[in-house]
């Protein structure tokens, strides 16, 4: 089996509030598996129903190419 080393992701995520986006950031930080290197989140407005709405974006690295520490799986689940 072929060894994959992960670098790093950036996700993007869509949430209703500025405090769900804060919250995100808080639990991004905490998390000791990965690096939180960028965050940032911008204010959107659905035209049709004139809602708000968050589009969050974070860099996470989970090792550099020159340190690599072991292969990472990544698991998506809905």
């Amino acid at each position: 089996m072929k060894k994959y080393y992960l670098l790093n992701v950036t996700e993007t995520y869509k949430v209703d509030t500025v405090d769900e986006a804060l919250a995100m950031q808080d639990e991004f930080d905490a998390d000791e598996n990965y690096d939180l290197v960028q965050f940032s989140y911008t204010t959107k407005v659905n035209k049709k129903t004139d809602e708000e709405y968050q589009i969050v974006k974070a860099k996470k690295v989970f090792q550099t190419e020159k340190e690599l520490h072991a292969p990472i799986n990544v698991e998506y689940n809905r």
